[in-house]
């Protein structure tokens, strides 16, 4: 094999591991901001509807069941923290970094992603959810 299809054959595989790579980390930042809105609002996670991801920004709503109100937050990732807006109209969409907000992180073992709110007053609480089931 020369030395040009050599580079050109690594130059391919680099390219379809970035590709995955890429596309998995797509999956992962919908599945963390909809087990992020579940556990900071108290819903079920099988209410939470992925929308779309944009430049790395998931877009996840759910329908409050005491008034049938739409619910919509924006969520990206920074390192291990999940960085979140509201994402309705009537509302500022300021993205929650101010050091008085709570923070909220995600990690993942396995085949488990657990979401952390720590707050303000230095508590925690803590959930866990199933890949699969995101």
């Amino acid at each position: 094999m020369n030395k040009t299809l050599k580079v050109t054959l690594i130059s391919l595989f680099v390219g379809l591991i970035t590709l995955q790579a890429k596309a998995d980390d797509s999956k992962v930042v919908g599945k963390v901001c909809k087990a992020a809105v579940a556990s900071m609002f108290g819903r079920d996670h099988k209410t939470m509807k992925l929308d779309k991801i944009a430049d790395g920004v998931a877009y996840v709503h759910y329908i409050r069941p005491d008034d049938n109100s739409r619910w919509a937050v924006k969520c990206k990732l920074d390192g291990d923290r999940v960085i979140w807006a509201s994402n309705n109209a009537d509302n500022s969409k300021r993205w929650r970094t101010d050091p008085l907000d709570d923070v909220v992180k995600y990690s993942i073992k396995d085949t488990v992603l657990t979401i952390t709110q720590v707050f303000t007053d230095g508590s925690s609480s803590s959930d866990e959810y199933k890949l699969t089931g995101l």
